[in-house]
């Protein structure tokens, strides 16, 4: 026994250059092993792990993580793209849904930007980018699943962070703090934030030609608003094989805006109208949730989990605005008064059951989700016939079936979703109602290989359900603008997406990731406009009367030049195929589009990093008959850490050589072209204050399965 531990103590003092230690080896062990230095072996966390049905991004690997808010980050990663009003896309798409730990979180998706601008990467752990979602999801949202996780692994204790951030001349200030706490059996998650905006007064133009009339319009806007938000998530072990866990979370935003409008309508090039319109408007929103998950498991079997869910959600938004006309040519005026109020609320109730038999994970379950949409809405004078009461009640039950298992070293992931919807519409003053009712069966399967521990090859198929939210469907028409009128059609089906994919990936030293995928929908629910020669009046709304495909390319690489200079770019190339119908007249909107972002950071002694971001989008379409302006970005950023990485400062510039950007939207309505823009404030400073504490080891526990209502297009 003392010649094994002789010979362990001399090969630790042959690593830590002991020589004390190695010249008592051959004689007698002293008692001193306090002289024994620690070793240190530092190992690189790979910034992406595959996984079946899509990938994660280890933000902490990430040395941006410091510097950038989470939204920044997100540009950087795989699939994801941030256009310039930071709205996210998936794959090019804006119909996808955010967790947050697994869980849904209401206010990421009704204010999703807001928030993910207000919370620190150094917050996140890891970034979940799940491109086939499996069956166990709702078979909504047709692009993937974005899941946030924020837990760290803890033992007793808690750890926490606090941040601020501000950018100018763009009046933006928000901040926001995360918190864990675990105490023996009782485990406490939470995250809240701010934030408050005042955007300067900027210009806008609108143009419109048809084949005898054009309307030229120049305005101005500014508005200010504020919101808030807060969740926090209990969890507490009955013993070891029961678990509870309690959901609470809020959410509020207000908002005020200002315009000015000077509008010219010529008929044959004589000038027929001059309007001159003012507008104020006011809106704020409100949002609940409570959630409970119970979950029990088997003595006799450890690979057992029944899982029982309820959720309860309620989101409520009010819009009341004035808008002053007066007619310059002809000194005749009015007045317009409209507010439009939403109530929305469901209950959700949920049952999950995983078992493993053998070789083979099985996870199946039930799921009931009761929607209730009212809308109110008023304008005065009546004349405009544009007032009722609008109620929507949807009821969604579904079941699912899905598998996971190994085959000749190829991983598969399969499963079947059902899903019954049931709805009905009512309108008030004309005691009218819409009833739609029908069974969706939906498939999935995910099939992927590794050799190697480097190389990864998948493939996939699944179907998707995209509904139309209350946006889409509430008949309210906002008139602000005398010449447009836009509103949603209670009447919009839901869309079945049919999505193809293949990816490989490489992770060593370097990190590459290629997916190439063909999604293709038919009756997708897309704005169209109409020109009214009558009334000399556009009418945008959303009809089931288009098809949409994507050919896409998404790519990334990232390469550590050396051990203080790295360099990744994200990117996607993409085909789109957009077609309907407009009046009797087929439209096309086929086009090729691409998005890069090149980023570049260099580690300075003393905790310095500077880095800076090149990014390229270029035309895009808006649906079947728009189309947005190409984007440059440059941006430049540097940051500081001291007290052992707890606290960190960053400081930023965007576009430093432009202090303005033209927003172009072109429309091609088949009888009309229109051509409208908004100069943006396009240079902006800023700085980010994170302060984080506390020491956690072990992970708090919460339950395997929760309730994630992944179905809604807003």
């Amino acid at each position: 026994m003392k010649t094994v531990y002789v010979l362990s103590w001399l090969a630790c003092a042959l690593i830590t250059g002991n020589t004390a230690a190695q010249e008592t080896a051959s004689g007698t062990v002293k008692d001193s092993v306090s002289n024994i230095k620690a070793v240190v072996i530092n190992v690189k966390k790979p910034l992406i792990k595959n996984k079946i049905d899509g990938l994660v991004y280890n933000v902490q690997a990430d040395p941006e993580n410091q510097s950038k808010s989470l939204i920044e980050m997100m540009k950087k990663m795989p699939y994801i793209t941030v256009d310039p009003n930071e709205n996210v896309l998936f794959k090019g798409n804006t119909n996808f849904k955010i967790l947050m730990n697994g869980k849904e979180a209401q206010l990421l998706n009704t204010n999703a930007k807001e928030v993910l601008k207000s919370i620190p990467a150094s917050s996140i752990q890891n970034i979940e980018i799940i491109t086939n979602p499996s069956s166990k999801y709702d078979a909504e949202g047709v692009s993937g699943i974005i899941n946030i996780i924020t837990t760290k692994k803890m033992n007793d204790g808690y750890n926490a962070s606090v941040n601020f951030g501000t950018r100018f001349p763009r009046q933006e200030q928000n901040m926001g703090f995360s918190l864990n706490v675990q105490h023996k059996k009782l485990g406490i998650s939470a995250y809240g934030g701010g934030s408050l905006t005042n955007q300067p007064e900027i210009e806008y133009q609108n143009f419109q030609q048809t084949s005898s009339d054009n309307l030229r319009q120049k305005g101005r806007t500014s508005n200010k608003g504020n919101g808030g938000y807060f969740n926090t998530s209990i969890s507490y072990e009955i013993d070891s094989l029961q678990l509870l866990n309690v959901q609470l979370g809020m959410n509020f935003s207000n908002s005020r805006s200002k315009d000015g409008l000077d509008s010219y309508f010529f008929q044959q090039n004589a000038l027929e109208e001059n309007n001159l319109s003012f507008n104020n408007s006011n809106s704020r929103g409100n949002g609940f949730e409570a959630a409970a998950n119970y979950q029990i498991g088997f003595k006799n079997d450890t690979s057992q989990l029944l899982t029982l869910s309820y959720k309860f959600n309620t989101y409520d938004y009010h819009m009341m605005s004035r808008t002053d006309v007066q007619n310059l040519i002809n000194t005749s005026s009015y007045t317009l008064d409209q507010t439009n109020d939403n109530d929305n609320s469901e209950h959700t109730f949920q049952v999950d059951f995983v078992k493993k038999i053998k070789k083979v994970s099985l996870e199946t379950g039930v799921k009931a989700i009761l929607r209730k949409n009212n809308s109110g809405y008023t304008s005065v004078p009546e004349s405009l016939n544009n007032s009722d009461e609008f109620m929507n009640n949807q009821n969604i039950f579904g079941a699912y079936i899905s598998t996971q298992f190994t085959v000749l070293s190829l991983n598969f992931q399969t499963g079947l979703r059902l899903e019954r919807t049931q709805t009905k519409v009512d309108f008030t003053s004309t005691n009218t109602s819409v009833n739609q009712n029908y069974f969706n069966l939906i498939p999935n399967i995910s099939i992927s290989k590794t050799w190697k521990d480097h190389h990864t090859v998948s493939f996939g198929f699944s179907q998707r359900i995209k509904r139309p939210g209350i946006i889409r469907l509430n008949p309210f028409v906002n008139q602000s603008n005398p010449y447009f009128q836009i509103s949603g059609n209670p009447y919009l089906k839901s869309v079945i997406n049919n999505d193809l994919m293949a990816g490989y990936s490489f992770n060593k030293k370097i990190n590459l990731n290629l997916g190439l995928s063909y999604s293709f929908s038919n009756k997708v629910d897309l704005k169209v406009s109409t020109y009214d020669p009558d009334t000399h009046i556009t009418k945008t709304t959303y009809e089931n009367s288009n098809k949409a495909g994507r050919l896409g390319l998404d790519y990334y690489l990232s390469y550590p030049v050396s051990k203080k200079f790295s360099l990744s770019l994200n990117g996607n190339a993409a085909l789109f195929f957009i077609s309907g119908m407009v009046d009797d007249a087929f439209i096309k909107n086929n086009m090729f589009t691409y998005n890069m972002y090149l980023s570049a950071n260099y580690q300075f002694e003393d905790h310095w990093r500077a880095g800076t971001n090149i990014e390229f989008m270029s035309r895009m379409p808006a649906g079947l008959q728009k189309t947005t302006n190409s984007y440059t970005g440059l941006s430049f950023n540097i940051s500081k850490s001291i007290l052992d990485d707890q606290l960190s400062f960053s400081a930023y510039i965007n576009n430093p050589f432009n202090t303005f950007r033209k927003a172009v939207t072109e429309t091609n309505g088949g009888a009309f072209y229109q051509n409208d823009y908004i100069r943006n404030y396009y240079r902006s400073f800023g700085i980010n204050i994170n302060y984080k504490f506390g020491k956690l080891k072990d992970q708090i526990k919460t339950t395997k399965r929760s309730i994630s209502n992944t179905d809604l297009a807003n």
